[in-house]
């Protein structure tokens, strides 16, 4: 094989792929970048309209909440003929119809201008003022949302103000409502509602891509952005073209009533895309760079391992694994023949070591069988039999109930279906602890609670003589004479065997450690793997939802519960009511 030329072709070709791979993907990144440009320009065209259209909203809402506390000034008569005294009469002659107007309404809440106002700021959170100006008496009255009223004169400042209409102070703007006499029609004085401005900053922040600027007819900023003097010097005097042009800007002007509200977005800000995500398309197109070229070079080296697979396959062949098998690529050329027909060799071969393997493995069996059948368990239960038998001909009773309690516990662990019922459980369990009872006479006890309607309830089998044994060898107190063990069978939202026993019990810190490997069915490699393989035993057939949970017992001791529902549970339920149903007729 020409070891070179083939290299050079590999080159060759990785060079042409990888430059139709770059080409391609730069591509890709350029149109990406494109088309998320445009997009950030769109949002932000939209963000800077929505801007101005929320400033010109709150404009809005601060005209329409000022013609309301005007309109509900008119609406009460008291309050209007209040507010009217106030402009008009002198601070004595007011105070004495105060004093009048409270006496004739003394069955009912005296409502004054006060109160009027008070109403007014718990109603509008935006009110941040109101000022009550007297044009007979020439007196400024301004009530603050804290209920603190403050009183001058009006100066030549303020006079000026109203005449311009310029009606805007530090974080704040005003609407001002005349005040006349219903009667004569003549004006008495006007009411200036002031409200917060902080809101357009609030604005502001949140469409942080534009600028916002709100000013008055009369050429007063309401608020503008730190910094941005000359933007608004340039946007009062100029239309919206002519800012365009002038601020390299997009431009929304809105206006409601006295006041405009402008926003623009300067254009070498509005299609500029953030640098994390410019970042995001570079380290895509990066990696898809690199993902195309890992592609490529497999793709061609590929053709280059073919060889060298099948050189490697017949070494494994030689060092005698004969489960090799070498992918035919179905390309139609002669390494494709040689690669099939290696396979076939190798099955074939394979076959053949595994048909005299199996002989000599079927004669093993046939002969540990035959050792085996010479001690089978009919002849173990037969001894014990034997064995019990003669005990209690020579009169060893108790040898000999300690021999049968033991071939029952044999036969059970041998002989039983992997599904019992709980009756055959608990007489199993029972025998086991009977053997017990011999060893440790007048120092252990135990009881069995079972409600007969669960007697027939299918269980899967030893389940219980690992608990009981666990007990044994840790719990159980040699010393005392109280030692017992208590099995409960009873059901709530599953079925539970509770064994409780008097013994030395665990810690609060060794429960909750025990419990938790029981939860998440840890079994240690060391020590004894009673508990754990009923807890896993259980989950495995009944599901996780159910198993062995560990607490203390109160008095000393600990309780095990089993937790399990058999799958055939409910039509066990639904037969077990029929027949007891049918048990009642009969007694009746």
């Amino acid at each position: 094989m020409d070891i070179k030329g083939s290299r050079q072709l590999y080159n060759k070709l990785l060079l042409i792929y990888t430059f139709i791979l770059l080409c391609v993907i730069s591509a890709l990144v350029i149109y990406f970048y494109s088309s998320t440009k445009n997009r950030f320009l769109e949002q932000n065209l939209r963000y800077t309209k929505m801007m101005s259209e929320s400033a010109a909203t709150y404009l809005g809402d601060c005209s329409d909440t000022a013609e309301y506390i005007h309109q509900d000034l008119y609406k009460s008569n008291m309050e209007l003929r209040d507010v009217l005294h106030y402009l008009t009469d002198e601070p004595s002659a007011y105070l004495q119809y105060r004093l009048n107007t409270f006496i004739e309404n003394k069955n009912s809440e005296y409502e004054g201008i006060e109160r009027f106002f008070v109403d007014a700021f718990q109603a509008y959170s935006s009110l941040n003022h109101v000022i009550l100006y007297s044009y007979e008496r020439d007196e400024i009255t301004e009530y603050t949302r804290d209920g603190k009223r403050y009183k001058s004169n009006g100066d030549s400042a303020f006079k000026k103000m109203l005449e311009k209409g310029n009606l805007v102070e530090e974080d704040s703007f005003s609407y001002l409502k005349e005040i006349r006499d219903p009667t004569t029609m003549q004006v008495k004085g006007c009411m200036i509602l002031g409200f917060r401005s902080n809101r357009f900053e609030s604005i502001q922040e949140y469409y942080s891509q534009a600028d916002l600027i709100v000013y008055n007819e009369a050429g007063s900023a309401v608020f503008q952005p730190t910094n941005k003097h000359e933007i608004f010097d340039l946007i009062e005097a100029d239309e919206n073209d002519t800012l365009e042009h002038v601020l390299n800007a997009y431009v929304e002007k809105i206006q409601d009533g006295q006041y405009h509200a402008v926003s623009y977005l300067e254009k070498n800000r509005a299609a500029k895309v953030p640098l994390s995500i410019v970042i995001m398309i570079l380290a895509v197109g990066i990696i898809v760079l690199i993902l195309g070229e890992f592609f490529v070079r497999y793709h061609l080296q590929k053709l280059a391992k073919r060889l060298n697979r099948i050189l490697s396959a017949m070494t494994q062949v030689m060092d005698g694994k004969l489960d090799v098998h070498i992918p035919a690529d179905k390309n139609g050329d002669e390494l494709d023949v040689i690669s099939r027909y290696f396979n076939e060799m190798c099955i074939n071969l394979d076959e053949h070591i595994k048909k005299r393997y199996l002989a000599e493995i079927e004669q093993k069996n046939a002969e540990m069988a035959a050792l085996q059948s010479q001690i089978n368990p009919h002849f173990l239960y037969n001894t014990l039999e034997a064995i019990r038998m003669k005990a209690i001909c020579n009169g060893d009773r108790e040898v000999g109930k300690m021999l049968y309690s033991l071939a029952v516990t044999f036969r059970a662990q041998i002989k039983e279906a992997d599904v019992i019922t709980l009756a055959q459980e608990l007489h199993y369990s029972k025998k086991y602890m009977e053997l017990f009872t011999f060893r440790y006479q007048d120092q252990f006890q135990y009881e069995v609670v079972c409600p007969e309607a669960y007697l027939q309830l299918p269980v899967i089998k030893f389940v219980l003589q690992p608990v009981i044994e666990n007990y044994f060898i840790h719990g159980i107190r040699m010393k005392a004479q109280d030692n017992f063990i208590r099995i409960i069978v009873e059901k709530e939202d599953d079925y539970r065997i509770i064994v409780e026993d008097n013994g030395w019990g665990m810690t609060t810190a060794e429960i909750n450690t025990k419990n938790a490997e029981l939860e998440h069915d840890v079994m240690k490699k060391q020590g004894s793997i009673g508990i754990s393989n009923v807890n896993r035993r259980l989950k495995a057939v009944y599901g996780k939802a159910y198993g062995i949970y560990i607490e203390a017992r109160k008095g000393g001791g600990l309780r095990v519960i089993l937790r399990f529902r058999p799958e055939e549970c409910d039509e066990w339920e639904k037969e077990g009511n029929i027949h007891h149903e049918e048990s009642n007729d009969r007694r009746r």
